[in-house]
């Protein structure tokens, strides 16, 4: 495996990381919290990631927008909801730099959604998928 294939995993690993929930944020309070379900995959690799599970809490009052997983470099440049569906475009700088395009579907309590990410490594393209699936488990109280 190559050094900078090691770190887009690392890079994406970091995205699903970034939704892990501390133990203390479980107690009962007046925020959703939501269990999010990811897999990456690495186009044209035969072999997949495995699944990851993490819980967040996010306000009552969050924008569609905090609902979409990402890194602490990576910013959204483009969202539109129509009806249920939430398509974004977001850039992430920094070593792992890459761009990103995503849907989510919304229905009630739970969402789905898949994202595409390009990164560029000895100036070849490198394309990585993940999807993943949210739904509210419970009631949190959400970080201020």
């Amino acid at each position: 495996m190559s050094k900078h294939f090691a770190s887009i995993l690392r890079a994406a690993s970091l995205a699903v990381a970034a939704l892990a929930l501390p133990s203390d944020v479980l107690a009962q309070g007046k925020d959703d919290l939501w269990e999010v379900t990811m897999k990456m995959e690495m186009l044209g690799m035969p072999m997949a990631m495995p699944a990851q599970v993490n819980r967040v809490c996010l306000s009552k009052n969050r924008k569609d927008e905090d609902l979409i997983p990402r890194r602490e470099n990576c910013r959204v440049l483009e969202s539109s909801r129509v009806g249920n569906k939430l398509t974004y475009k977001m850039a992430c700088t920094g070593e792992e730099a890459m761009t990103v395009s995503g849907e989510m579907t919304f229905a009630g309590t739970s969402y789905e959604g898949r994202m595409r990410m390009i990164t560029q490594s000895s100036g070849q393209s490198m394309e990585m998928g993940q999807t993943f699936a949210g739904k509210r488990v419970g009631d949190c109280t959400a970080a201020k």
